[in-house]
């Protein structure tokens, strides 16, 4: 069957059509590229949203506050006597061991058989004093009498002449004998005296010396006392030792992170353990580095380089008993909000950033400490607030547009 050939006038038809076919499309095409770029230039902008650092996390072990061994100390002879009970709670100045030295002992002995000679020459000096004071005494009295007796003699008669001439004599003796028993007496006072010295030389010594034969070792601190019997005979081994009530928790904080840490900062301690969870404060930061550790790192060229990591020491008062050696994480909650680098503008010693809210941008002036690959958010905005991440030189306040 032969197709039915179009007319002239069906062939004109046909070619207008096809022609504002073909106009439709071309302008469709044209609107929704214009649509699809304006689109684009719009969501080029993205929108971050502010909110506080995630916290740091370190690892650390419970240890006790202060710990003290006593060891088995030769120079104080044996150990008679550990005065306490493993786990007792002892107070600082309770005593812990006895010692008993059998060397001192036998010097204390024999310097107290030398105690009681002493003893005896203080005693014969003391009656030696007693002795020639008496003498001396008496010395006196007849010299006391003789001149009395020469006072009171009349020598007007040839009598009272001689009496007074014997009394003379008297006198002149009992003078010379007072004198003697003067010096007698001086002598065993010094006597008395010396012998007292080397008493209380001795006895001193005698006493230190019984000081040696028994000795105590008492706590210094309070606490709790651990006892181990092997140290009573071994030196290289505490005998008892001594651990604090209180705990403190000794952490590492690396270089990287140890700007963050401060003292007096709160922090959470999460015992690995448990899911328990104790509020404590950071009490000391030590400024000096633990030894570093060296880390191998593969070189560019095959072959390696070595670098170093320093970490610091820092000590956490919780506020709970946690048990003795326990491995926890410390929780320090960063009380800072980080801006992005190219978030920040500055026009002269302003800075500023574009707040995003209900589709529209806001130039706000902010104060921000500059971190070197990121600011610090001081004031101007807050946690959730949304800010632009990538502004140009384009980007004007009060613009709308959309954003990823």
């Amino acid at each position: 069957m032969r197709k039915k050939k179009l007319t002239k006038k069906q062939k004109i038809r046909w070619s207008i059509l096809a022609g504002v076919l073909a106009l439709v499309l071309f302008i469709g095409a044209f609107v929704y590229s214009q649509t699809k770029n304006s689109t684009v230039k719009d969501n080029k902008y993205k929108a971050v949203t502010l909110k506080k650092s995630d916290p740091l996390t370190f690892n650390g072990i419970v240890e006790a506050t202060h710990t003290q061994d006593y060891y088995f100390d030769q120079t104080l002879g044996k150990i008679s006597e550990i005065n306490v009970q493993d786990g007792q709670k002892v107070e600082q100045g309770a005593t812990l061991l006895s010692y008993t030295n059998t060397e001192y002992q036998e010097q204390a002995d024999e310097q107290s058989t030398n105690l009681d000679k002493l003893y005896l020459a203080v005693s014969n000096a003391q009656e030696s004093l007693a002795i020639a004071q008496d003498k001396q005494a008496k010395e006196q009295q007849k010299l006391n009498d003789a001149t009395a007796n020469y006072n009171n003699t009349n020598e007007n008669s040839e009598e009272g002449a001689a009496k007074k001439e014997q009394y003379k004599q008297e006198m002149t003796q009992y003078e010379s004998s007072f004198d003697a028993a003067a010096d007698a007496v001086v002598q065993a006072r010094q006597a008395l005296e010396s012998a007292n010295v080397e008493l209380n030389s001795a006895s001193q010594s005698v006493t230190k010396m019984q000081g040696k034969v028994s000795s105590t070792v008492a706590s210094a601190t309070k606490g709790t006392a651990y006892i181990n019997e092997k140290g009573k005979n071994d030196p290289s081994v505490p005998v008892v030792k001594v651990v604090s009530n209180e705990v403190t928790i000794e952490a590492k904080a690396s270089e990287y992170d140890y700007p963050q840490v401060h003292q007096d900062a709160s922090v959470t301690i999460k015992p690995i353990t448990t899911n328990q969870e104790i509020a404590g404060t950071i009490t000391h930061v030590n400024k000096l580095p633990d030894q570093a550790e060296a880390t191998s790192q593969a070189g560019t060229a095959g072959g390696s380089s070595t670098s170093s990591v320093s970490n610091y020491s820092f000590i956490v008062k919780p506020t709970e008993e946690l048990q003795y050696g326990y491995n926890v994480q410390v929780v320090l909650p960063l009380n800072e909000i980080r801006l992005p680098k190219k978030a920040v503008k500055k026009t002269g010693d302003t800075k500023y950033v574009f707040a995003y809210r209900n589709g529209k941008v806001h130039e706000v002036t902010i104060q921000a400490e500059d971190k070197g690959d990121y600011f610090i958010l001081k004031d101007g905005l807050k946690d959730g607030d949304r800010i632009i991440s990538n502004p140009d030189k384009s980007l004007r306040d009060g613009q709308e547009l959309a954003v990823d």
